[in-house]
């Protein structure tokens, strides 16, 4: 089983953050602390905040792609696990159950440690899209199959109710899955070529990082950080 493992600050600059919302989520990259999450969360901010198991420390933008809404901070914070990207990613015209969630609702979470998915993939020859009910905050959420591996990044809510549309960011917001809801996704491979062209230290691998029976979910959690956009 999965186990979401204290985060300390490399600098010892984190702060007690218990009980702070956050605005937007990310996930590790690397020992060195940089997430990875939305470029719209982080654009605009004063101040730049990454938030890991009740800590809060400041956090810089490192890179930015503009083209699929992605960025890398960098935090400072030594994570217990760092995302694994997948190195041969499915098909899009394929449905597979998958699991993304925001920050804030993931550390709330009841049976946690017993939940493979809360999503699926929606077929597609535009990108990966997910029919989800992940709650506000979701921008820059991990999509893991089952296997534990990063498939995508949540980036945008592109229709809300049964034959509604309407393409927008997310102000931090996806609906619940039973309104409808599509979200999209960028993909793993679009992440890796912005991660290298940006030289940022990453994992790709096709092996398994969850057994059959493990959490999709309690992995997510470990994955994962808060943005707070001040």
């Amino acid at each position: 089983m999965w186990l979401a493992l204290p985060c300390a600050a490399a600098d010892g600059n984190a702060v007690n953050g218990m009980g702070l919302e956050t605005q937007a989520s990310g996930v590790f990259l690397n020992a060195a602390g940089e997430v990875l999450t939305a470029r719209h969360a982080v654009t605009g901010c004063e101040k730049l905040f990454a938030l890991k198991d009740g800590r809060v420390v400041q956090a810089r933008v490192r890179a930015v792609s503009a083209e699929h809404d992605l960025a890398v901070i960098s935090t400072g914070l030594i994570p217990y696990l760092s995302a694994t990207l997948v190195q041969t990613p499915p098909s899009t015209m394929n449905s597979i159950g998958v699991f993304a969630e925001a920050y804030g609702p993931l550390q709330k979470m009841p049976d946690r440690a017993r939940i493979l998915s809360n999503a699926i993939t929606v077929p597609s020859n535009d990108g990966m899209l997910l029919l989800s009910g992940a709650k506000p905050g979701a921008s820059g959420s991990a999509v893991l199959n089952g296997s534990g591996l990063l498939l995508g990044m949540v980036v945008e809510r592109i229709s809300a109710g049964t034959g509604s549309a309407g393409a927008g960011k997310m102000p931090g917001a996806v609906a619940h899955a039973g309104s409808g809801t599509q979200v999209r996704a960028v993909t793993a491979a679009q992440i890796a070529d912005f991660l290298r062209a940006s030289d940022i230290v990453f994992s790709a691998s096709d092996a398994a990082q969850l057994a059959a029976t493990q959490s999709a979910a309690a992995r997510a959690m470990t994955l994962s950080a808060g943005i707070i956009c001040g």
